[in-house]
């Protein structure tokens, strides 16, 4: 099949409106023109997933309009509106960098929240600071049995009034309290909430999450509630500290952190939850954790060793891998996920990725259900099961000797591994098999592998190092593969950042994988998304260029040409011939996006004698798709364009999709007024 949106076309053969059509839309949001007079409104549609009217800061001149034109023939939908779908005569022109840019305002406060698997927390600097010593980055300290920690475990118990009780440490320990006093039941309870994002297909506003019981919420609500909590604890710690200089929230600029693997309406789902914790969009910055990384891997490079002993520096070419899900509390098998991204930093020292980010969920966490698997198998599910809902504490501190075991475990040592057993199995699994476990262990094939003395569990050190082997099999391979790249073939350093990244294994298995690499393990490797973070929210320009996940374009019609178009998508409209649904290709997959400079300007035709046009922004995981109804596409959203003179006999608009890096932003431009008319779609593709 040939390319159909190559198809010329002349006035004569423009196409009449088309038939009505039934499209589904979900919510239709209103996002307003920026420039006066007359005031005018564009809406979005982004499937019941996007963020509220806000305009961005954006700083607009006005262009001639090139002479190439994309003429409208599409009908209405069932909104009543017209769409703009239309005929390509030329090929369309191209933007120059001058005709949109998006200022940047100095940001007097920069506060950066990274939700994890399994930890979470928050970090901030002052713009006076970070022109000082960009490093100069604070962290909140938690507080638990062990001592202090700059994050808290990514767990919230709610109350019967949906409100915040408790989040982190204290609400593990609240909630354990309740249950054993058998008052959990008007409670929810959600840890490892994050991963529903990771591959919920249909997430929307009105998708629910269950709790550790079953009880479910509103996913939307949850997120919410989690990063007001760790909103407002920030504020309540600046007050405290100085009451005398409080921080006005408007002063504020919030980062928000995601995996740059998630899928698109995940990214937009996180923006919303934002807007639900009363953090204004135009203050919201999404950043994509590997990147955040990066920046702050760069930044702390630089800083001890200067640019020329750096394993970061300008010229260099690196992987990164971002190993999250450090610990568990046994409570799912899902792993923490592993983010894997190629830089190059560039002459001026901003970030260009190399390659479209990859990963899977081969987490920290993945080792914590190997060793969760290997205690079931050791003394029953009856038993587990017993003990997890009766004596939830005493869980929660096998939890925890597990997780300091795993941190310091060397894979060449030869002492085996002790780890502390609760009273409760030793008890639990008499009552039910009427002997001792170490009894039951040492007529078992499992007498070589572990052993019991007093209350430790002492397990061999190769079954031990067991519980990594999944996880690292799955990240070896998984960056073996993407060595043999031939973007990638020339990269002969791995820097490895995240909580899982500070296991001894961890770092000496991609030693041996990877000897020819240099192994960059960077002093608080598990804080550098989030104090990565921080720095983005000063300088977004630090990243200069992606790799767009999809191909972008818009929903159009051209003439119908036989042996080029499908029978199926043609249409006579009062004695011509329309092929529909054709998808007028504006970004392809794979490709590198400047970030903020506009790729393509399309020339499109409203229906004469309407005062509504509607532009339908579509993705597609193909290269080159040809119908907007193929499989791969999916709809990003609609923009409605109020049009100044719906009698005027051509009526054209300028669209461009200005990809940022984060958001994908849209600019229409009605050609006969000059006036610009703009839209965002937050899916940080």
């Amino acid at each position: 099949m040939g390319n159909c949106c190559d198809v010329e076309s002349t006035d004569q053969n423009r196409p009449p409106p088309l038939p009505p059509r039934n499209r589904q839309h979900g919510t239709v949001h209103q996002y307003e023109y920026i420039v006066e007079p007359p005031q005018q409104h564009m809406y979005l549609d982004l499937d019941q997933v996007t963020r509220p009217s806000s305009p961005p800061p954006y700083t607009l001149h006005d262009t001639n309009p090139p002479n190439n034109t994309l003429t409208s023939g599409r009908g209405r939908d069932n909104d009543g509106h017209r769409t703009i779908r239309g005929v390509q005569t030329q090929r369309p022109s191209m933007f120059t960098p001058e005709t949109f840019t998006r200022s940047t305002p100095e940001r007097i406060f920069v506060a950066a929240i990274d939700i994890g698997t399994t930890f979470s927390g928050y970090a901030f600097s002052f713009r006076h600071d970070y022109m000082v010593d960009k490093l100069k980055i604070s962290t909140n300290m938690w507080p638990h049995n062990s001592g202090l920690s700059a994050k808290a475990p990514s767990a919230i118990l709610i109350g019967p009034g949906k409100q915040v009780v408790a989040f982190g440490y204290e609400a593990q320990l609240m909630y354990a309290n309740l249950v054993e006093n058998s008052r959990e039941s008007d409670y929810f309870y959600f840890n490892k909430f994050k991963l529903i994002l990771y591959n919920k297909q249909n997430l929307n506003y009105k998708t629910r999450i269950q709790d550790i019981h079953g009880k479910d919420m509103y996913a939307i609500d949850v997120f919410g509630l989690v990063i007001s909590y760790l909103k407002n604890h920030l504020l309540d710690r600046l007050k405290g500290n100085d009451s005398s200089s409080i921080v006005g929230e408007e002063m504020i600029h919030w980062v928000l952190t995601v995996p740059a693997i998630w899928s698109d309406k995940a990214k937009q789902f996180m923006r919303k939850a934002a807007a639900e914790a009363s953090i204004p969009s135009k203050s919201l910055t999404l950043a994509l954790e590997p990147e955040a990384a990066s920046l702050f891997c760069k930044t702390f490079q630089h800083a001890v060793h200067g640019n020329s002993q750096a394993a970061i520096r300008k010229g260099s070419k690196y992987l990164l891998i971002d190993l999250g899900g450090i610990i568990s509390h046994f409570t799912s098998n899902e792993g923490g996920t592993v983010d894997i991204t190629a830089h190059k930093v560039h002459i001026d020292g901003t970030l260009q990725e190399l390659y479209q980010a990859t990963g899977g969920r081969w987490g920290g966490t993945t080792v914590d259900s190997e060793f969760q698997l290997f205690l079931f198998r050791l003394f029953g599910q009856q038993v587990m099961e017993k003990a997890y809902r009766k004596y939830p504490n005493e869980m929660l501190e096998l939890s925890l000797d597990f997780e300091v075991k795993k941190r310091v475990f060397e894979p060449k040592q030869s002492l085996a591994v002790a780890i502390k057993i609760p009273v409760c199995l030793h008890e639990l699994f008499y009552e039910i098999n009427s002997l001792t476990i170490a009894e039951s262990v040492q007529s078992s094939t499992m007498k070589h592998t572990v052993e019991f003395k007093r209350d430790k569990m002492m397990i061999a050190p190769k079954q031990f190092y067991n519980f990594f082997d999944g996880s690292l099999s799955c990240i070896v391979n998984h960056v073996n593969g993407l060595l043999q790249k031939q973007d990638l073939s020339s990269i002969n350093t791995i820097l490895l950042v995240g909580g899982f990244a500070e296991s001894h294994v961890v770092k000496e298995v991609m030693r041996l994988n990877f000897p020819d690499m240099r192994i960059v393990n960077p002093d608080d490797c598990s804080l550098s998304v989030l104090k990565g973070a921080v720095l983005f929210g000063h300088d977004p320009q630090a990243i200069s260029s992606r790799i767009c996940r999809y191909t972008y374009g818009i929903a159009i019609t051209v003439p119908f040409v036989p042996g080029v178009h499908p029978v199926r998508k043609r249409q006579i409209i009062k004695g011509n011939a329309i092929c529909d649904d054709v998808f007028d290709i504006h970004l392809r997959i794979g490709e590198k996006a400047a970030i903020g400079k506009p790729r393509k300007e399309g020339v499109y035709q409203a229906v004469q004698g309407e005062s509504l046009a509607i532009l339908e922004i579509f993705a597609s995981t193909d290269l080159k798709p040809h119908f907007v109804t193929e499989d791969t596409c999916f709809e990003l959203g609609s923009l409605v364009i109020n049009l100044t003179d719906a009698n005027r006999d051509e009526n054209k608009v300028n669209v461009t999709l200005h990809y940022n890096g984060t958001e994908l932003d849209v600019v229409a431009r009605e050609v006969s007024t000059g006036k610009y008319m703009t839209a965002t779609l937050d899916f940080l593709g």
